[in-house]
């Protein structure tokens, strides 16, 4: 796949995930875990397809999600809680 094309996949995600769910969480525990909740379906696409029951789509799917949610973070991080 090319990296236009995937970055062109990620933006879009994003977009669609911030019409649904506009609020990013401010705490940065509950924003990572929004990223690694996403990460943990990838990781059961990914299982899935080794074991024949899922598709190469679905880890697509996933590993879009996981990229959107990773940028969405970094994107947020300056307005969550400082933690230093």
């Amino acid at each position: 796949m090319k990296l236009e094309t995937v970055i062109g996949l990620v933006m879009a995600e994003i977009d669609r995930a911030e019409k649904i769910h506009p609020v990013w969480p401010r705490n940065l525990i509950h924003a990572g875990m929004v990223v690694s909740e996403e990460q943990g379906e990838l990781n059961k696409a990914i299982l899935d397809h080794d074991e024949g029951k899922g598709s190469k789509r679905q880890m697509i799917i996933e590993a879009v999600h996981t990229a959107a949610m990773a940028i969405r973070f970094l994107k947020n991080i300056e307005e969550t809680e400082e933690n230093e």
